[in-house]
């Protein structure tokens, strides 16, 4: 973690991590005052060197207030630190309101789908909507 008095510090010292260090960007969190917590996480080794570079990079274009690692931590501190990852769709797709040309689009995209890219462009609104509603499981 590192912690910054004002935004442009805080996005210095995150890109100065993401580049320092295999380690991810799991968010950042504004506090009163202006301040800014910027957390990663990844292996030790990795966080130290990029809680590292981010305080130097925070100090060098604004005001660095405090920097921590917590080296494996509890599951309970993991739990309420790290924001849960969010998996698939955070809301349905109405398919009866998209275009057909929206529909050929996202049948491309999905996986699994039943059809091969020419009977995707041939084929009809009700057929693509069955055929994206099989691969989704729907």
């Amino acid at each position: 973690m590192v912690e910054t008095r004002g935004l442009v510090g805080a996005i210095e010292a995150a890109d100065a991590m993401l580049k320092a260090a295999p380690v991810k960007l799991v968010g950042y969190e504004l506090a009163t005052g202006a301040y800014v917590c910027v957390k990663v996480v990844g292996t030790t080794a990795a966080c130290y060197a990029a809680v590292e570079a981010g305080a130097a990079a925070a100090a060098r274009v604004g005001e660095l207030i405090s920097t921590h690692v917590i080296p494996r931590p509890a599951e309970d501190t993991a739990t309420h630190l790290i924001p849960p990852v969010k998996r698939g769709p955070e809301r349905k797709v109405d398919l009866e309101g998209l275009t057909v040309k929206e529909l050929r689009e996202l049948a491309r995209k999905l996986p699994g789908i039943g059809l091969s890219g020419r009977e995707i462009s041939n084929a009809t609104r009700e057929k693509l909507i069955e055929e994206i509603k099989k691969a989704l499981g729907e």
